[in-house]
């Protein structure tokens, strides 16, 4: 996944295991891929509650159950994934943006953006923000 391009295949590795958390339980709120080009990489950003309630390695431990589940196999390198609470100041973010826009940001690529936080968005993917 440490590429500079997302490709088709990487956006639909990362919904089929959105689809898994959400079928096995793990709630996931939001999720986008999302591009630093200070690390050069790309990672899934995934939000859950349960961040918030037993912390981030237990969600990590979590998702990690459900990695072997999916069939066929994920392609999905795990050291991209990075776990965070709902709270996570690019989510409130994104979410103030979607409300105050009045629009839906799911299935939208993001590119060359300042939020209104101040954080800049090199490039995303957005699966969905709850």
């Amino acid at each position: 996944m440490a590429t500079a391009t997302l490709v088709n295949q990487e956006i639909e590795e990362g919904k089929r295991l959105i689809d898994a958390l959400n079928a096995a339980g793990l709630s996931v709120d939001s999720a986008l891929w999302i591009y630093s080009s200070e690390r050069e990489s790309w990672q899934l950003m995934l939000t859950s509650p349960l961040c918030d309630q037993k912390g981030t390695l237990h969600t990590y431990k979590e998702i990690m159950t459900v990695f072997p589940q999916v069939e066929p196999e994920l392609k999905i390198d795990w050291t991209g994934l990075v776990a965070v609470s709902p709270n996570h100041e690019l989510i409130k973010a994104l979410r103030q943006l979607q409300k105050e826009g009045d629009f839906n940001l799911s299935g939208r690529r993001m590119t060359n953006n300042l939020l209104s936080n101040r954080m800049w968005v090199d490039d995303a993917y957005i699966y969905q923000i709850a």
